[in-house]
């Protein structure tokens, strides 16, 4: 402070030796100052960042490295023009000071802000590199604090210009609140969305979700104040306002990633002509399967109990080469490895329509991943169109122009 007061007084004194009036003397005493303080400024953050950057490099925690990466200890370099020429405004007698103390004081409230949204940054990257942001993102909160910072330096640096306390002018907001609920109704319904969405776990960073309505199917990216970033499969970006996920249906495919399996519910239309009793020749075909064995074993003594008293087919109760092949499918997926067997698996009819008689798999993939699954889901199909001709069955087909009977000819 000393040196600084000295330092002036020297000006001073060479201001008078060259016959500068009063008003130049004090534009010349300002702009050394504002000057030496920005020398101050690039000297410091040129020498003091390579400094830190050494130091930060030499430490083992994580946190002062992302602090540096997001440009805190150079914005706070930033601080010594404004508290300089606070510091030399006091020894300085001039009519014009009180606009020079509100220009420094502004200065002052937007440098300052420029730290704390660094330093809200620097903490949401802190936190992000921990397991636990996944589910709990704290993107929402630090992005409404920001409004919040903006809205408070909007206010203050007017009440600096206008010269009057921030009280009266939060006052006089209070009458367009409404206009001020219109401009920030994003920002609220963000807010109360983020909550919403965290306290009920209904999403997180990595999730599978799809919103057909905003073209979104992929992963959670981000979750923000204001929208939630999907990468698609296709690798395009889909943003979803983050309101929607509250007041609007979306899936999340989180319980399926969790669970044992992934469903496969997929189903294969039989031609309903092709459905016809077992022959003797059939029913020795099929005992000859490991599946089928010990369950027509077991049918063609229960049946032979049933039917001892019928005189005619039509009371009688017989295998079918459909039920057998439902029988089939249902012991060969139970077999196999990629097929999770404690979870609901079936092999079931639908209803008849005019395409046939639909014949459902339902059952739960071990493999999750979605390249194996699919694999894993064609495997059976496969398997499936290729035995049907064993059992006498025909996948139903629209008949093509080619097998279609000719249109009968006009007779004149």
């Amino acid at each position: 402070m000393r040196d600084s007061l000295n330092f002036l007084h020297r000006i001073n004194n060479w201001t008078e030796s060259v016959g500068m009036t009063d008003t130049e003397g004090i534009l010349v005493k300002i702009a050394i100052t504002v000057g030496v303080a920005f020398l101050l400024y690039i000297i410091s953050r040129k020498w003091l960042s390579k400094v830190l950057k050494k130091i930060v490099g030499k430490t083992k925690s994580t946190w002062d490295d992302i602090l540096y990466d997001q440009g805190f200890f150079r914005k706070l370099a930033s601080l010594i023009p404004p508290i300089t020429a606070y510091v030399i405004l006091t020894f300085i007698d001039w009519k014009y000071k009180d606009i020079l103390w509100r220009l420094v004081d502004i200065w002052l409230i937007i440098v300052t802000l420029f730290i704390v949204i660094s330093l809200l940054n620097a903490i949401n990257k802190i936190y992000e590199s921990y397991p636990v942001s996944k589910n709990r993102p704290i993107t929402f909160f630090i992005q409404l604090l920001k409004v919040f910072l903006y809205t408070i330096v909007v206010i203050t640096v007017v009440s600096v210009i206008l010269n009057k306390s921030p009280e009266h002018l939060i006052v006089g907001l209070s009458a367009f609140a409404a206009v001020l609920l219109l401009i920030f109704k994003d920002s609220i319904l963000g807010f109360v969305a983020g909550i919403q969405l965290t306290a009920n776990n209904m999403i997180r960073i990595g999730d599978w979700i799809q919103m057909d309505k905003n073209n979104a199917n992929g992963t959670v990216l981000e979750v923000n104040l204001y929208t939630v970033k999907v990468q698609n499969w296709d690798m395009t970006i889909s943003t979803i306002p983050t309101y929607q996920l509250v007041s609007e249906s979306f899936t999340n495919w989180r319980g399926m990633q969790e669970s044992d399996g992934r469903r496969i519910m997929r189903s294969i239309n039989i031609d309903m002509n092709s459905v016809h009793f077992l022959s003797q020749e059939e029913i020795e075909k099929f005992t000859s399967s490991d599946f089928l064995k010990e369950y027509i074993g077991q049918m063609t003594k229960k049946l032979g109990g049933i039917n001892k008293d019928k005189n005619t087919v039509l009371d009688e109760r017989q295998l079918t080469n459909i039920g057998i092949f439902r029988r089939y499918m249902d012991a060969w997926i139970a077999a196999n490895p990629d097929i999770n067997v404690r979870m609901t698996h079936m092999v079931r009819q639908l209803q008849p329509g005019p395409t046939g008689m639909p014949i459902q798999i339902y059952c739960f993939s071990a493999i999750k991943e979605w390249v194996s699954y699919e694999k894993v889901q064609a495997d059976i199909f496969d398997h499936i169109m290729a035995v049907i001709p064993e059992f006498g069955l025909k996948v139903f087909e629209f008949p093509s122009h080619i097998d279609a009977e000719p249109p009968a000819t006009m007779v004149g």
